[in-house]
């Protein structure tokens, strides 16, 4: 009965006292942030009121001393060092470089955005309840800060910021167009963890991440100039246009030549569904096809001093999303090489039926010339199922037949077949059968004398001049066949997987760049890529 309570009264006071006091810190945090926020808030509206006034980009005396200042001591500091070369010296000197060129763009584009009028692209009114507002940009020689003008258009109701189009840049994207372009090239090239490394050495400081989400974003801007170049097939404006581009009368007669061929690309279909699929009975499909096509004029055609064929100007068509997108934009691209000026068109595949019927549903009067090698290919196969491969028994039985192919003698060859089968046990009968169809389906594309007639004439030196020409032409289809292959070196490498939107917006650059429309994209650049040299 001799308990006291002052120990308890003492204990609530503590977690009280406490309590105020973690209440005065947040309260003086709360403040400090308010007051970082407003003071933040006063420069930004500080630099924006210095960067509306900005007409000019140029760069002040004072600037411009100061960095030759800098250049001057860093000069004097490699030149104490008499074991460091002269890439030593580029190293140190880059970076200061660019600090001044940095500050040269910031200005620059400060400048064409003040310029730029406010108003709505595409209803040409002046936008209302105009504001400022900065953005942050990683160019070719560092951020860039930039502050636009905005508002709202009275006509579409949208908000605009119509300095970013005239400057290039796009919506919530952070990089100039040349840090664009850079993007798009390098990952077209390399997968973006290599493109990273090998931009940082550039001098350019752009993440993996970075660098894969721009080159995707540009992937989907080549894709909709695709689109738009091929729409022109879908409009009487755009239709009138294309005999200016393309037709006319030409300087000499030539031949325009058309490849088709086929490849594998492994894509992420169900992702993680795996074991699901299968317990349904169903076999998850990982790979693919991609079509791809190519466009060359027959006087393009040359060989190098080492006798090795190139191909100087060609156009380039690749597409994951099917034989009907293919062939659109196959014969778009073939309007554009000379379609319509060429005096006739040859066309050349293996022996795939699928590229023959879209041969015929769009270039229903071009010669067709089945490949030469996949032909004896096939030959071979019968010699080697026979008797083992590349043994004497096979070569012996092969020659004749191979002899009868090149002059022409496809029927001879069919009934050669036809006569062996006869005599074969099922299983080689049936093997020798489908050989039958094969040579049967492609009889008419099987034309190969003349031209072999005309290459010897030629190395021989008796070729009359419609032999030269003749001899230009293909026997084979090995030009879309290491187009293929190049491309596969991008998009096939070891433990690649792709999504059809990533790969069909990367390819679709890289076809861009092969087909020397790079100034489309980048208009920048048109100086600098227009005529590149051929890739073959």
């Amino acid at each position: 009965m001799t308990t006291t309570t002052s120990v308890p009264q003492r204990q609530t006071r503590r977690p009280a006292a406490a309590l105020r006091k973690a209440k005065r810190e947040a309260q003086r945090q709360a403040d400090q942030l308010t007051d970082q926020i407003t003071t933040r808030g006063q420069q930004q509206q500080e630099l924006a009121k210095a960067a509306a006034a900005l007409t000019q980009g140029y760069l002040t005396q004072a600037e411009v001393l100061a960095w030759q200042q800098q250049v001057n001591a860093r000069l004097d500091a490699l030149l104490q060092h008499s074991e460091q070369n002269l890439g030593f010296a580029e190293e140190e000197l880059a970076p200061l470089g660019n600090q001044l060129l940095r500050l040269g763009a910031e200005r620059l584009a400060q400048a064409k955005a003040n310029a730029t009028p406010c108003r709505c692209s595409k209803c040409d009114l002046e936008l209302q309840h105009q504001k400022y507002l900065s953005r942050k940009i990683d160019s070719r020689f560092g951020p860039l800060l930039i502050f636009r003008r905005y508002g709202q258009c009275p006509g579409c109701q949208q908000w605009h910021f119509p300095a970013d189009a005239a400057l290039g840049l796009q919506a919530n994207a952070p990089a100039s167009p040349y840090v664009q372009e850079i993007s798009a090239v390098l990952v077209t090239k390399m997968p973006p963890e290599q493109a990273c490394a090998v931009a940082q050495r550039f001098g350019l400081d752009l993440g993996r991440c970075f660098l894969d989400r721009e080159a995707h974003r540009q992937g989907l801007k080549a894709q909709a100039a695709r689109a738009a170049f091929t729409g022109q097939l879908d409009s009487l404006e755009g239709l009138q246009k294309l005999p200016r581009a393309t037709d006319g009368p030409p300087i000499q007669p030539f031949s325009l030549v058309i490849e088709i061929d086929a490849w594998n690309i492994r894509e992420r279909d169900d992702w993680g569904l795996t074991e699901q699929l299968r317990q349904e009975g169903k076999d998850p499909s990982r790979w693919h096809w991609v079509y791809m096509g190519t466009v060359f004029r027959l006087d393009h055609c040359g060989q190098t001093a080492g006798k090795r064929a190139i191909i100087s100007q060609r156009g380039y068509v690749a597409t994951r999303l099917g034989i009907e997108d293919l062939l659109r934009h196959l014969y778009r691209e073939a309007l554009e090489r000379g379609l319509g000026q060429a005096q006739d068109v040859l066309v050349l595949a293996d022996g795939a039926m699928w590229i023959w019927n879209a041969f015929d549903d769009r270039f229903k009067d071009a010669r067709q010339r089945l490949d030469l090698w996949h032909a004896e290919e096939h030959l071979w196969e019968v010699a080697n199922d026979l008797y083992g491969k590349s043994t004497p028994e096979a070569r012996a039985f092969v020659t004749p037949l191979l002899e009868q192919l090149r002059e022409d003698q496809t029927l001879e060859v069919i009934q050669s077949l036809t006569n062996l089968k006869s005599r074969l046990e099922s299983a080689l009968s049936e093997k020798v059968e489908k050989q039958i169809e094969y040579f049967s389906n492609h009889k008419n594309r099987m034309h190969y004398k003349e031209l072999i007639e005309a290459r010897k004439a030629r190395d021989d030196g008796t070729a009359t001049p419609e032999q030269l020409l003749k001899a230009q032409e293909p026997l084979g289809s090995g030009a879309i066949e290491s187009t293929c292959r190049q491309y596969q070196c991008r998009f096939k490498r070891t433990g690649q997987f792709w999504t059809t939107a990533g790969d069909e917006a990367l390819m679709c650059l890289e076809t861009f760049w092969r087909n020397d429309r790079w100034h489309v994209l980048y208009p920048h650049a048109n100086h600098l890529t227009r005529n590149l040299p051929a890739l073959n």
